[in-house]
């Protein structure tokens, strides 16, 4: 296992190609927020992730393949199934269930705790040791995230939601257990044979979970763009998002892949300003810079 100095040596030490496509991921996945919201006004969740998950699978399997990836040899089956469940089952579970249970804007703030739960894994783990301007990086990006969430207008209140945050914090408490622990496959395998059959893993059960409600969904009521939803955040957030979060994985670790996440919420109220016409608040601008601190001195501090 590197230890923290190999890995900061080993990291670009200016703006890199990586930077520039997780800044790329940080948007996808901001669009895909405003994308979903819409395709679940025509898809109930679960029936909604049993769709996209295996199109997404599918996708992902067959860029490994036209790669030339090979087939993961035996040893490598469970450690790929345990991530994929963590990293693809329960954490979509969890967030799915605890969002319906909680306010959107409890799970955003929640959301803004994967860096600090990423960088306390990963420091516990061996992977990357931090300075003190590190941590501060970290819980920058997570207050401008607060920031952006109170901007937004969203309802913030704790009590009554405690179920629904539990299930949102563990959510992200397996996003960050996959992300640190699946490291060692990404430098094993690839990140493209690591992200296809971590996924194919965790689809299985998600299809599985999600029977009842292809069974109740409503087929003939869904509307040609929720289709396109659908398309959008297979290809979009989990192929293209995933393969860029998996590059960064290798090259920067897990940790400062973990705060370009932050953006996502920045890149949504941005995307919402020319495509809903809500336009960005002070609050959610200060959020933005606050964030961006916050990846500064956690990527170059």
């Amino acid at each position: 296992m590197r230890t923290s100095t190999e890995h900061v040596a080993s990291a670009p030490a200016g703006l890199s190609s990586t930077d520039l496509l997780l800044a790329l991921m940080a948007l996808i996945w901001g669009v895909n927020i405003i994308v979903v919201k819409a395709a679940l006004s025509s898809f109930l969740p679960l029936a909604f992730n049993a769709v996209r998950f295996p199109l997404a699978s599918l996708a992902l399997m067959l860029i490994a393949r036209l790669m030339g990836a090979p087939i993961p040899e035996r040893r490598y089956w469970k450690p790929l199934a345990l991530y994929g469940m963590l990293g693809n089952t329960l954490y979509q579970l969890g967030f799915i269930q605890g969002l319906g249970l909680t306010r959107a804007g409890n799970a955003a703030l929640i959301m803004a705790a994967n860096p600090v739960l990423t960088a306390l894994i990963s420091h516990w783990a061996g992977q990357e040791q931090f300075r003190l301007r590190h941590w501060a990086g970290i819980f920058l990006s997570a207050l401008g995230v607060s920031l952006v969430v109170v901007g937004s207008g969203e309802s913030v209140g704790f009590g009554s939601t405690v179920i629904g945050d539990l299930l949102v914090l563990g959510a992200v408490l397996c996003w960050s257990l996959y992300a640190v622990g699946s490291r060692p496959l990404v430098h094993a395998l690839g990140a493209t044979n690591m992200t296809a059959w971590t996924t194919f893993f965790g689809t299985v059960p998600i299809v599985l979970f999600g029977i009842p409600a292809l069974r109740s969904q409503s087929w003939s009521s869904i509307a040609p763009a929720a289709w396109g939803a659908v398309v959008y955040a297979s290809l979009g957030a989990i192929v293209t998002g995933y393969l860029l979060w998996a590059r960064g994985m290798r090259t920067l670790g897990s940790t400062r892949v973990a705060v370009y996440s932050n953006f996502t919420p920045v890149f949504a109220f941005l995307a919402a300003w020319p495509l809903l016409g809500e336009t960005p608040t002070a609050w959610q601008v200060s959020g933005g810079v606050l964030i961006f601190l916050g990846l500064y001195l956690t990527r170059y501090g």
